[in-house]
């Protein structure tokens, strides 16, 4: 009963696993005619690189959610190979059992009534017989049904055993495939970004471009001031750890605070906060408790969170992969908010990371440890 129970579970949440993968398939597909679409149209630069960061997001998401069923779909064919081992095994047994049982039904069965009728017994020897006679005829159809049941369980079970090998065929293609088309976004991406440093008018434009993803969040940060309360909480963290804030991950700084001119794109910005050169998928740590004002999608930024620490204060985490945290969540200090990605990124993978105050940028190496 144990190892049925358990079997359940474990379909159940392939199953679930399942209608998951085909959500996310979905959305990716969606991305994907969006990407095609704006091939067509004339977009700016960094609109269109957004887009494709956001294919190549999904793609990677994807391929993982794939490892994963995969990995659950292995472990199931293991559990059903040890199943149909045991039942095999167990039939075995039966089957020699029920053949003893056989010819003892074909020896006694057609002369039951006449042995009983002409028997010297007495009567209530002759009453006892019959009743373990018939005793043993019952005992002969329990076998016989639990034989049954053991032969449907072990069809059912190579059955599924045999689609999930199917399956797991069709997932490591499907795999590769999609393993091709993300060489394939990350390629398109790079083709972009180096016809924009060949061409003066393209530079020019994608410069405005990113002035305007940064008007859009200072934007951004003043309506959030207007809506939060003006009580002030005391000492705030921030000041109170001004050079001994741990940092928000591993990694070193590849642009300053301050005015930046891009090397490859001749591009002129200035960069509200730093940006550190770090492994993809690495862990990114709030610096400091506060609450989750903002977790989505930002132009320029890619994949961005931002984290109301009280006072005017914020904390800002950009071009991540992933994003562990909602709107609305209560984090404390050290608590990771998502993962270095590329996302909006023009240079690979990186942690865009900003410090606020009253909406206006302040440089983050004044409070970093």
């Amino acid at each position: 009963m144990n190892i049925l129970i358990i079997a359940l579970c474990m379909v159940s949440q392939i199953t679930e696993k399942q209608e998951e993968l085909d959500q996310l398939k979905t959305k990716l597909t969606t991305v994907r005619q969006e990407i095609t679409s704006l091939e067509k149209q004339k977009v700016g630069t960094l609109a269109h690189i957004e887009k494709i960061d956001e294919g190549i997001n999904l793609t990677i998401q994807y391929i993982d959610e794939l490892t994963a069923q995969e990995s659950r779909e292995k472990s199931r064919v293991v559990e059903l190979e040890k199943e149909i081992a045991r039942l095999e095994s167990n039939m075995k047994l039966k089957k020699g059992d029920m053949r003893t049982r056989m010819v003892r039904l074909y020896k006694w069965k057609p002369f039951y009534k006449m042995n009983v009728l002409f028997s010297s017994k007495s009567l209530p020897q002759i009453l006892s017989s019959s009743y373990y006679l018939q005793l043993l005829a019952k005992n002969d159809q329990r076998a016989l049904f639990d034989f049954e049941q053991d032969w449907k369980r072990y069809i059912a079970d190579k059955k599924i055993r045999n689609d999930l090998i199917n399956t797991l065929e069709r997932r490591k293609d499907e795999k590769e495939d999609e393993l091709a088309r993300l060489n394939d976004e990350r390629r398109k991406k790079k083709q972009i970004l180096n016809q924009v440093a060949k061409q003066e008018n393209k530079k020019r434009a994608l410069e405005k471009e990113l002035k305007s993803a940064q008007r859009k969040l200072e934007d951004l940060i003043v309506s959030l001031e207007r809506q939060r309360e003006k009580a002030r909480s005391g000492t705030n963290y921030l000041e109170a750890n001004r050079g001994k804030l741990t940092w928000p991950c591993h990694g070193s700084v590849i642009t300053n605070f301050g005015k930046v001119i891009h090397p490859k794109y001749n591009t002129t910005t200035r960069n509200n906060g730093i940006d550190i050169s770090t492994s993809y998928g690495d862990n990114v740590y709030a610096v400091a408790p506060g609450k989750v004002v903002y977790a989505d999608r930002f132009m320029g930024y890619g994949n961005m969170v931002l984290v109301d620490h009280l006072d005017g204060y914020y904390s800002l985490y950009g071009h991540l992969a992933e994003m562990l945290v909602n709107t609305g969540d209560e984090i404390g200090a050290g608590r990771i908010v998502g993962r270095v990605g590329e996302s909006g990124s023009l240079s690979g993978p990186i942690l865009h990371f900003e410090l606020r105050k009253d909406g206006k940028p302040v440089d983050p190496m004044a409070y970093l440890d």
